[in-house]
């Protein structure tokens, strides 16, 4: 079973906020204080495969941190940032969206406004930041599931040519 994951940090690398998206269970999400290793990996053992875009090199080495543990030693890793390298496909997360007509409610933010979204909720009590930062990381990681979808396609036609 796959679970695909993205985090989001603070200013120092702190996770403030991690999306998975288990098939058979839904999506579920944690911010601040909900962010415990206990949370994460109660999530994360559900699954034996872990889908992100740049997780490798990101996503992966912060959790490894956070919950104490490696990650690579528990669960096989798809980083779709090297599954569109292999396949010599260009552009950031957002780009490929854009390109493959992946929709996107959040438009405009990336990884510093993520991070200033999270200190004005934290800062200013913004409620407004923290439901834009949510929903930003929610569609980081749902939109993986349609971006898997279509480098595996991709893949099927090279290998068929």
């Amino acid at each position: 079973m796959k679970v695909y994951l993205d985090i989001e940090s603070d200013r120092v690398g702190n996770v403030c906020v991690i999306g998975m998206f288990l098939p058979s269970t839904g999506f579920v999400q944690f911010y601040g204080s909900e962010v415990t290793p206990k949370s994460v990996l109660d999530v994360l053992m559900k699954a034996e495969t872990i889908v992100t875009f740049n997780g490798d090199n990101f996503d992966l080495p912060a959790l490894n941190k956070f919950c104490a543990v490696d990650i690579g030693l528990t669960h096989r890793s798809i980083d779709l940032h090297k599954v569109k390298k292999s396949l010599g496909i260009k552009g950031g997360l957002k780009e490929l969206e854009r390109m493959y007509g992946i929709p996107r409610k959040t438009e405009g933010i990336d990884g510093y406004k993520a991070i200033m979204l999270w200190e004005r909720y934290l800062k200013k009590g913004r409620l407004d930041a923290l439901r834009l930062l949510l929903e930003y990381n929610k569609e980081d990681v749902l939109n993986l599931v349609s971006l898997e979808r279509i480098f595996l396609d991709q893949m099927e036609v090279a290998v068929n040519e």
